[in-house]
């Protein structure tokens, strides 16, 4: 029997605590643009390690939860 020893490289954005922009938008579904300018308007809480800015799973979705709710009705 093999063990193979898992690294944090092989592991799939949905199960890491910290994400890169990149990949916040990809989970959110909205732009890398979009991510930078809420990041800019300080919406989006990130944490610098060095030169990476990472964005953690609570931050991103508490960023999500307070969008503002779509209206019905809307033509937009």
């Amino acid at each position: 029997m093999t063990i193979t020893k898992r690294n944090g490289a092989d592991r799939l954005p949905a199960e890491r605590l910290a994400l890169t922009v990149a990949e916040a938008a990809v989970l959110s579904s909205l732009g890398q643009t979009s991510v930078y300018k809420a990041i800019r308007e300080g919406r989006l809480r990130v944490r610098k390690f060095g030169t990476r800015t990472i964005i953690t799973r609570a931050d991103l979705t508490s960023f999500l939860d307070n969008l503002p709710c779509g209206q019905k009705g809307s033509d937009a």
